[in-house]
């Protein structure tokens, strides 16, 4: 009884990962070319869980190379390095173009929305 409800669950979960997964890579695919567009139907449709997903696409390059960072330098270093070089500068660079352009369709859709 047990086996059989983990089973219908794990199904039903593996078809809503799927799913989301189709709708986040759609999503990235058209934010290339139509973002106003793209945000403006998430944002009508009120989906919580591809805004979520969006955001989290937008911040994981940075959290991903942050940790990376403090990994790296406590196996080699022992320690925390506090100076950064030009790497850890070009990924700040690329992240903030990324958040910026993110926010400015995000704000165009509800300057537009009012």
């Amino acid at each position: 009884m047990i086996k059989k409800r983990l089973k219908k669950l794990s199904k039903l979960g593996i078809l809503i990962g799927t799913r989301q997964f189709y709708f986040l890579g759609r999503n990235w695919y058209l934010l290339s070319y139509q973002p106003y567009l793209t945000l403006k139907d998430i944002y009508e449709k009120r989906d919580k869980s591809q805004m979520v997903l969006m955001a989290i696409t937008a911040l994981t390059p940075a959290i991903v190379y942050i940790l990376a960072r403090i990994i790296w330098d406590l196996v080699k270093y022992q320690r925390l390095l506090l100076v950064t070089g030009r790497v850890f500068v070009a990924a700040g660079v690329i992240q903030t173009i990324v958040l910026l352009y993110l926010g400015y369709w995000i704000l165009m859709v509800i300057k537009n929305d009012k």
